[in-house]
């Protein structure tokens, strides 16, 4: 699902860290961010949320979405009423102008997520060459930058390192060999985020593996549970 939003790799992180931090509560005001309606309920259902909470918070958040839109429609009629008034009298300039402006938006989206993709293609490492590398006993250190909720339920990569450990002591940052950091969202972007991040750090050098954990999975390799 959130391969249909504009941003699907921020939309899959956005998503787990709010379930993380409120649980089945985001449904009262999943509607309200942009991309985390479109998953809120999937992801209830991927975490096992309680049917009765689930409804609960569903029917909050869908009373205060209406509430909202009519609460602004009664605020702001008058003012609506204009711009939609000085639009007819537009005609097809007015139309032309709200389509221009949705396109040049929709294209900076675009050219945003085209720069920094290119940047992460020119980076990544192959769940292949990773196991390699470890086969070979090259100095190697691998970081998960999933929430631990996801920790816990899909496993990690044997010997891997919650990236928040590593916020709170970077210490020897430079003489850890190779760095590889992983997650679970499309396109490696948490990763690849991440990876920015711990270069700041001292890390180096940074490489997000392709496919993520899911990649991993599909390879059939060994898996650990968090302590």
């Amino acid at each position: 699902m959130c391969r249909l939003t504009l941003e699907p790799d921020s939309c899959v992180s956005d998503t787990e860290r709010m379930f993380t931090r409120f649980g089945t509560r985001v449904l009262a005001f999943a509607k309200f961010v942009p991309g985390l309606g479109a998953v809120a309920t999937a992801m209830s259902g991927v975490v096992g949320a309680p049917l009765g909470g689930f409804l609960l918070y569903d029917l909050i958040g869908a009373t205060l979405w209406a509430g909202a839109g009519i609460a602004l429609g009664v605020i702001f009629h008058d003012a609506v009423d204009s711009v939609f008034a000085e639009l007819a009298a537009l005609g097809r300039l007015g139309a032309i102008l709200i389509l221009g402006i949705f396109a040049a938006f929709l294209t900076l989206k675009w050219w945003r997520r085209h720069q920094f993709f290119h940047e992460l293609r020119m980076s990544r490492i192959s769940v292949g060459e990773l196991a390699r590398l470890r086969e070979a006993g090259r100095p190697l250190m691998v970081i998960d930058a999933r929430p631990s909720e996801s920790r816990a339920r899909d496993g990690m990569i044997p010997g891997a390192v919650a990236f928040e450990m590593l916020e709170k002591d970077a210490t020897g940052a430079g003489n850890r060999g190779e760095v590889v950091v992983y997650c679970a969202c499309p396109n490696e972007a948490t990763a690849a985020r991440v990876a920015k991040r711990l270069i700041s750090m001292g890390f180096h050098p940074v490489r997000p593996l392709a496919g993520g954990i899911h990649a991993w999975l599909d390879a059939g390799l060994a898996i650990e549970r968090p302590r």
